[in-house]
């Protein structure tokens, strides 16, 4: 059953740019966080959980509702497309299962702790630089919505394999952006933005799947001439 929901899902959020997804459940994740990070119980220890985020498809809809005048493009978006695809996936099944939905922005107690949701259901590395590496997009990625629902989830899913090597790839990358500080300021966030845009860059893996130059604008330095 869990295997025809989460295709569903997948495949309606796909449409929307929302086009990644994996699933595990939802003891293997409340496992290895700490207790506030713990997704909500909906009957049962072992159910199913959806991890749904995007490589660069998400961008053409970003841009669509940059154009409209939407006040939030990315957050409405993306609160829209994967409802609308719980709601249609679940709606064939009788009794419909519960079904409870979080989003990358919500603050505690709704937060979840999405890049180790994705590494405990196979969809990304969680790389001691703290990006998710998937192994075709790599670091090219934003993780966006996880959704628990009322069914019988997955055996353990086993470890994802690292894709690269951090310790040449974007530690140090990393080290040059921690060692600059916080920014005090726009002027400073303007400038700084691109020692942590060259983390994701130093990764070798997925670079034909990067972002263009006006997504990366956008998502780094809220710059929305270009989209």
């Amino acid at each position: 059953m869990y295997q025809v929901i989460a295709a569903e899902i997948a495949r309606r959020c796909a449409a929307g740019g929302v086009d990644l997804c994996a699933a595990c459940a939802q003891a293997d994740y409340d496992a290895v966080v700490p207790a506030d990070y713990r997704l909500p119980d909906v009957g049962r220890p072992r159910a199913l959980v959806v991890v749904l985020g995007n490589s660069r498809a998400l961008w053409p809809h970003v841009r669509d509702a940059v154009a409209r005048g939407d006040d939030d493009p990315v957050d409405a978006h993306v609160t829209r497309v994967v409802t609308e695809a719980v709601e249609a996936a679940l709606a064939p099944w009788s009794p419909r299962p519960r079904a409870e939905l979080r989003f990358a922005p919500e603050p505690p107690p709704r937060r979840v702790a999405l890049q180790r949701l994705a590494h405990v259901a196979g969809l990304a590395w969680l790389a001691p630089s703290h990006l998710c590496v998937h192994p075709v997009f790599g670091p090219w990625i934003a993780l966006r919505a996880a959704v628990v629902i009322d069914v019988d989830g997955p055996d353990p899913v086993p470890p994802i394999a690292a894709p690269c090597d951090c310790a040449t790839g974007c530690g140090p990358a990393l080290e040059r952006a921690l060692a600059a500080g916080p920014p005090q300021g726009q002027a400073e966030l303007r400038e700084r933005w691109q020692l942590w845009l060259g983390v994701r860059d130093a990764c070798p893996v997925g670079r034909a799947h990067r972002y263009d130059d006006a997504q990366i604008r956008y998502h780094y330095a809220g710059d929305r001439t270009g989209s």
